[in-house]
């Protein structure tokens, strides 16, 4: 079974999708990336093209018309995290006012008996 399958699956019903990492849209962001980064050039496969290679930038990257950059990622990322990051504090922020609720609760009853 893949990783985002997997998380897809295993969803809390109490909380929904929100809080989980939006992992499709990270894996699309990487396989693009991963599609355009340069090969190493095979030392033992040398072939001559007569072909002319798709246009390059300044870095030797194809040329296309996607914006997705590692820097793209990076604020996925970032966003992805602080996503998981605001839900967790909150439902700890919750659990800890429970335990203060509760402790009062408990504490008044031993003063009553």
């Amino acid at each position: 079974m893949k990783y985002g399958q997997h998380l897809k699956e295993n969803i809390s019903p109490e909380y929904g999708p929100e809080p989980y990492l939006t992992y499709k849209h990270l894996d699309d962001i990487i396989r693009d990336l991963s599609t355009r980064a340069p090969a190493s050039a095979s030392l033992t496969n040398r072939q001559v093209s007569l072909t002319t290679p798709p246009p390059t930038n300044a870095q030797g990257q194809p040329q296309d018309n996607t914006t997705i950059t590692e820097e793209a990622f990076l604020k996925a990322i970032e966003f992805e995290i602080s996503k998981v990051e605001r839900f967790t504090l909150t439902e700890v922020t919750n659990l800890r006012q429970q335990i203060t609720d509760i402790e009062q609760f408990l504490g008044s009853d031993d003063r009553e008996t």
